[in-house]
């Protein structure tokens, strides 16, 4: 059971970057007319957003948000993480590419992660051991989650056209060193046995697309992922503090609600944005997260769940109102 807990670690602030084009699942022509509506209401997702531009050039608009959100500097950032699956060049690594094209400092850590649904709580564990290892009193980091999925779907799938979104999140991480109070725990799971849950393939035409089997990824979430939570709480001994909400990866309709019923949680702390922007992958979290931010001032729980099949889920204090934005471009 990998099961972490991680002392000082906050999160100082949020950036969504969303495209502004936008696609209405009512108006789906791959989708006979008279079935739309019950598409909309078993997935939950009306609205999806299409990037005619690389993540790239996104995650570039949304680090030069949350530096001016945060007010960090170039020479502030000790580490750049990149989670995303579609990226245009295999080499270098994309969080190399930001790197240089953003003149951070030599001294900058900076790799990619291959991750999908789950992506972001596993970036953010990834990021909370790094930063307390550093020689640094309040080192800094941050973390680029999200996909431009559109670009690996097939027009005409009616499995994946209707779910995958794109966008993309920032978020600012800091470490103080003189806090000894637990303020992130995490539980990281892999079951590869699901790996053909969702996974791509090269079609007729040679380009890669998406696949996914809908039944296997119902299956898998509802199984695994009230059982991962559990039993992150229960290590966590939370007798008296209880999470003011619970935000989940933005599958569809059909599994949060599964999910949600087979936890027994009030569904007022469960916020929801599918219908506005469908399933963005890793970056769903913190753009539903963002949707409460305001109101929470503890404990948090973030579920990540999918693409391996991999489930990751995350205790995350917040004592201190998080800035945050939501830009559309």
């Amino acid at each position: 059971m990998a099961i972490t807990k991680h002392c000082g670690i906050k999160i100082k602030g949020i950036v969504n970057v969303i495209p502004a084009l936008t696609e209405d699942n009512l108006l789906l022509p791959i989708i006979d007319e008279k079935e739309r509506q019950k598409l909309v209401e078993h997935t939950g997702i009306r609205y999806r957003r299409i990037s005619k531009l690389p993540v790239k050039y996104l995650f570039n608009k949304g680090i030069k948000e949350a530096m001016e959100l945060t007010g960090w500097s170039n020479d502030d950032i000790d580490i750049l993480i990149c989670v995303t699956q579609t990226t245009e060049l295999s080499i270098p690594s994309l969080a190399c590419q930001l790197h240089g094209e953003l003149d951070f400092n030599q001294q900058t850590i900076c790799y990619d992660i291959n991750s999908g649904c789950s992506g972001y709580v596993y970036g953010l564990q990834t990021i909370a051991s790094l930063l307390s290892t550093l020689n640094s009193k309040k080192p800094r980091a941050l973390l680029c989650c999200g996909d431009v999925s559109s670009h690996l779907l097939s027009p005409d799938d009616t499995s994946t056209q209707p779910i995958f979104s794109d966008a993309i999140s920032v978020t600012a991480i800091e470490f103080d060193s003189n806090d000894n109070s637990v303020t992130a725990r995490f539980n990281l799971e892999t079951i590869g046995k699901g790996q053909r849950a969702i996974y791509t393939e090269m079609n007729s035409l040679n380009k890669k697309i998406m696949r996914l089997n809908g039944i296997d990824v119902f299956a898998y979430s509802v199984k695994y992922v009230p059982q991962n939570i559990i039993s992150l709480i229960q290590s966590a001994e939370m007798h008296n503090e209880i999470p003011e909400a619970y935000v989940f990866h933005q599958a569809n309709k059909l599994i949060n609600d599964s999910i949600v019923r087979k936890l027994n949680l009030n569904i007022d702390k469960v916020p929801n944005t599918l219908n506005q922007f469908g399933n963005t992958a890793s970056a769903s979290i913190p753009i539903t997260l963002c949707t409460r931010l305001n109101e929470i001032n503890n404990w948090v729980l973030l579920s990540g769940f999918g693409v391996g099949f991999s489930v990751a889920s995350a205790l995350i204090k917040l004592s201190d109102f998080v800035p945050h934005k939501t830009i559309e471009i």
